[in-house]
């Protein structure tokens, strides 16, 4: 074979080399991106870790639940399927009892609150500021608390003079918890909602439009966990709630605080087995469910069926899910999740 042949042959032979090279590089890439494509739509099965041991109840408010007959209007005609397992999280509890009326005198000082509270029940302490007429209730015993204002009877306040539209109330409402350092993350980067309502000397009512209210509510929803939402014994209220007036004094601008809040350790988790959709029906249709709106019809069409999770209205260490069924005129009701054999009786 002469050099030119020899030269000719290598050439060819580099150039479909590196073409084959090439080729078989970019097929192990698209295997690669395909297995693990593949392993994230299929991941091996973990069983539940179950590591707190059995659970206890989930304690909702006392109220009668009147039995009713149900039938379901589910989206796309299908009963939605879950998986067979659900995170439970710890509530870090810190132990305030040491120090802790002194730090929370330090949150009502931020609040306008700087005279000594009295305590009215066992680590319930309210605090007056005579100048405002405001009043502040704390629990020392978890850092809740609510602020109150007689805004009912004040005739001044029934026509606003600056009535803040929902950019602005949240932004008061913001600026007003965060003064106390309680403008915490879950809230930050939670839903906030806004709502109309118009008081007098008959109560509070909701309203649809700013022209026609004389005060806003900042409702402040916790961050999702993971995709689920946390919902409360008051299914359209967030645990975190401020009042604005229309008023242009500062001094009247916040009028009501609602500010109830639990330590959800997002890190601390373990997973537990939870009853199927059908046997969560079941338990819907055999009457064990809470109902958080209740309506006064006896046949209820019920449209919406997913999971959340419960924020607890007692003290307990573990946030657990739940099954919320969504109905006709507003009806809903809470079914515990969490498989009843990890329950304690």
């Amino acid at each position: 074979m002469s050099l030119t042949q020899t030269a000719y042959t290598s050439r060819r032979l580099i150039k479909y080399g590196g073409i084959g090279l090439i080729g078989f590089i970019i097929l192990w890439a698209v295997g690669i991106a395909s297995y693990k494509a593949y392993i994230k739509a299929h991941p091996p099965y973990v069983a539940p870790t179950v590591k707190y041991g059995l659970l206890q109840k989930i304690i909702f408010p006392a109220k009668t639940v009147e039995p009713k007959e149900f039938t379901f209007e589910l989206p796309g005609d299908a009963v939605p399927t879950f998986s067979d397992q659900a995170k439970v999280y710890v509530i870090y509890r810190p132990n305030r009892a040491f120090l802790a009326l002194e730090e929370d005198k330090k949150t009502a000082a931020s609040f306008g609150f700087t005279d000594e509270p009295r305590e009215i029940k066992t680590g319930i302490y309210e605090f007056k500021n005579n100048n405002t007429n405001k009043t502040l209730i704390v629990n020392v015993l978890d850092g809740n608390f609510n602020i109150t204002y007689p805004y009912a009877e004040d005739q001044m306040l029934q026509v606003p003079e600056d009535m803040p539209n929902k950019s602005e109330a949240i932004q008061l409402a913001s600026a007003f918890l965060n003064k106390g350092g309680k403008m915490i993350n879950d809230l930050k980067e939670g839903l906030t909602e806004v709502s109309f309502w118009k008081f007098d000397k008959d109560g509070l009512k909701s309203v649809l439009a700013q022209s026609e209210a004389n005060a806003a509510k900042v409702d402040f929803f916790r961050k999702d966990l993971e995709g689920i939402k946390l919902v409360s014994a008051n299914f359209d209220q967030a645990p975190v709630s401020v009042l604005v007036s229309g008023s242009k004094m500062e001094a009247k601008r916040i009028i009501e605080v609602n500010f109830k809040n639990i330590n959800i350790d997002r890190e601390s988790y373990s997973t537990y087995p939870i009853k199927t959709s059908e046997e969560a029906i079941n338990s819907l249709k055999t009457g064990n469910y809470w109902t958080a709106k209740d309506v006064s019809n006896k046949n209820v069409i019920i449209r919406k069926m997913y999971l959340a999770y419960f924020e607890p209205t007692t003290l307990t260490n573990y946030l657990q899910p739940i099954f919320v069924f969504e109905g006709d005129n507003g009806f809903v009701a809470y079914v515990p999740a969490i498989n009843s054999n990890y329950i304690s009786n």
